[in-house]
């Protein structure tokens, strides 16, 4: 078995301070709720600040037309534009600079612009280029995934938007954020591990946040708890009384069953006062999580395929390798096995589609044999990860967001009370990982202080991954270990020389019977090579002639099952 050893860095928490500015797409949408984005603030750009609620737009969404003719408008003609009065302008990420889409929809008559990002992935901070200083109203980006998802009520130009702050916009405003409330402390449980109220129960609560200028009296929580349309349960705070601009923490009693049946259970909170609330938009809040045979997935499932939802695919700014992952520990794990994963990915489709085909991705079990309680503890580190299983996926087509189920080479048992990681590992700036933005573990993380979804970038992991609102799109398949044997799987060490190597490299091996399969890898995560070696020698000779210079990755698989990886270098 494999151990690796790597440093740690912690993600830090986002504040969850009151005057937080919002993208909330209003009701009867049927896409209602928060978005994520970014926005330009004051300094290069001429906007006014948005976290001053006078500066708040509630305006119905439309797409430009600015002559071009284009299916996704860029706005980078100053001519030819429909009037956006009484609008929020709509249109696409492109050629030309943020300042100038802005400066054009503001001559238009827009009360505000969002742009859509043309790039998967999340939207990114916004330059204001050289025009962008005489641009006031507010403008935003939200991704590219959100803005098809809202594409046909931009079209309509029905659908209303807020941008800003609310924080004193009006005397009556109670409500809550998806990072304010608890929830189970994964979306996908395996109800073999969960069995009865002894081992699966969910802490409830959330704060209540005042953001209108009276006393709020009466404020009362509410958590639901539904199974396929039964009510399970039901429970609501003593009322109480909150200060205008401040909050209350609100505890619920626990939720838990005498045992569970597999399904999707539909948790929502609601927040209630005695005045009528004049922005109720954010009064109410879901926190659902499935139970299952097979699935455990920190990402929400999709209730109908059981697969994780893709909000985005997650830009991972690094030329070098990613590892996504998610974290399991379990007092019952031996009860289970894994046999693999589902995960989805895709890649840049701008200025330029790049297609998955021929991109390779990497999946491992690792326990992770540090010793620590939790994140606070002074011993908590990543530095030490045993591979126990391991997989290999290679797009054969442009398979962009789509779920993909992949098994490992050796179903693995689990073992009581270890910590685990399941990672997928890719290579290079052009593939992204798929992601979950809407289930938002961020005070879950505030009160158990265990990481969710670590992530390897750049040289260092991160505990908390990407954020606490970012998980991602993958879950692990599980099966009943009863009968079933745990399997070690083992790596074969190897080296290389000459390493870099011009015309001939040789990879020492053990003589073994049967055949060797290797396929190299560049270090954008694309097949450069492939071929299957019948062995005579104990040397295994590597025609590298046709490699461009560059840095490679070789994975030979036996014919036993092990499996070897090294990194060489071609130099011309």
């Amino acid at each position: 078995m494999k151990k690796i050893v790597l440093s740690l860095s912690l993600c830090l928490l986002a504040s969850l301070g009151m005057a937080q500015v919002t993208f909330y797409v209003q009701a009867p949408s049927p896409n209602e709720g928060s978005y994520d984005f970014t926005y330009a603030e004051p300094g290069t750009w001429g906007v006014a600040d948005l976290t001053d609620p006078a500066n708040s737009v509630l305006a119905p969404m439309m797409l430009i037309e600015d002559g071009s003719g284009d299916t996704n408008p860029e706005g980078c003609t100053g001519g030819g534009w429909s009037d956006m009065t009484g609008h929020i302008a709509v249109l696409y990420r492109g050629t030309c600079e943020f300042g100038t889409k802005a400066l054009n929809a503001q001559t238009a008559g827009a009360e505000a612009l969002i742009i859509i990002n043309s790039l998967p992935g999340a939207p990114v901070e916004m330059g204001a280029g050289a025009d962008g200083g005489a641009v006031t109203i507010p403008v935003v980006m939200i991704s590219a995934i959100d803005g098809e998802l809202l594409r046909d009520e931009i079209e309509a130009g029905e659908t209303e938007v807020f941008i800003g702050s609310k924080e004193g916009l009006y005397a009556n405003d109670m409500g809550f954020s998806t990072s304010d409330y608890l929830r189970a402390q994964a979306f996908g449980h395996v109800q073999l591990l969960n069995q009865d109220e002894f081992e699966f129960t969910v802490e409830m609560g959330s704060w209540v946040r005042n953001h209108g200028t009276n006393e709020q009296t009466g404020v009362v929580l509410n958590c639901t708890v539904t199974l396929e349309g039964t009510e399970l349960y039901n429970e609501s705070s003593d009322p109480a009384t909150v200060a205008s601009g401040d909050s209350l923490w609100i505890p619920l009693p626990t939720f838990s069953q005498p045992s569970y049946a597999n399904g999707y259970y539909e948790v929502m909170y609601t927040v209630s006062s005695a005045a009528a609330d004049e922005a109720d938009y954010d009064n109410s809040g879901s926190a659902d999580f499935a139970m299952s045979d097979d699935t455990y997935s920190m990402a929400a499932l999709d209730p109908v395929s059981n697969v994780p939802v893709n909000n985005t695919n997650q830009f991972n700014g690094t030329t070098d390798n990613l590892y996504s992952c998610l974290f399991f520990q379990d007092p019952n794990a031996s009860r289970v096995g894994v046999s693999g994963m589902n995960f989805s990915a895709g890649t840049s489709q701008v200025p330029d589609e790049t297609s998955l085909d021929g991109m390779v991705i990497e999946f491992y079990v690792y326990e992770w044999l540090d010793a620590w309680v939790d994140l606070d503890d002074p011993a908590f580190n990543i530095t030490a990860l045993n591979d126990i299983a391991d997989a290999e996926y290679i797009y054969t087509e442009n398979l962009q967001s789509e779920n993909i189920s992949v098994e490992f080479e050796e179903p693995v048992i689990l073992e009581d009370d270890v910590k685990y990681m399941f990672c997928a590992q890719m290579y290079g700036a052009d593939i992204y990982p798929g992601y979950d933005t809407k289930t938002n573990y961020d005070w879950n993380i505030e009160e158990y202080r265990m990481p969710t979804s670590p992530i390897y970038l750049s040289g260092q992991w991160y505990a908390l991954g990407f954020g606490g609102d970012r998980n991602p799109s993958l879950s692990v398949k599980m099966f009943n270990s009863e009968g079933a044997s745990l399997v070690e799987m083992n790596d074969v060490k190897l080296t290389a020389y000459p390493n870099p190597a011009t015309e001939i490299m040789n990879i020492p091996v053990a003589m073994k019977e049967g055949n060797i399969d290797l396929t190299i890898v560049d270090i954008n995560g694309r097949v450069v090579a492939q071929q299957t070696v019948s062995m005579t020698t104990n040397r295994l000779e590597v025609d590298v002639t046709m490699l461009p210079a560059g840095t490679y990755i070789a994975n030979l698989e036996f014919a036993d099952g092990e499996r070897g990886t090294l990194n060489f270098v071609v130099s011309r």
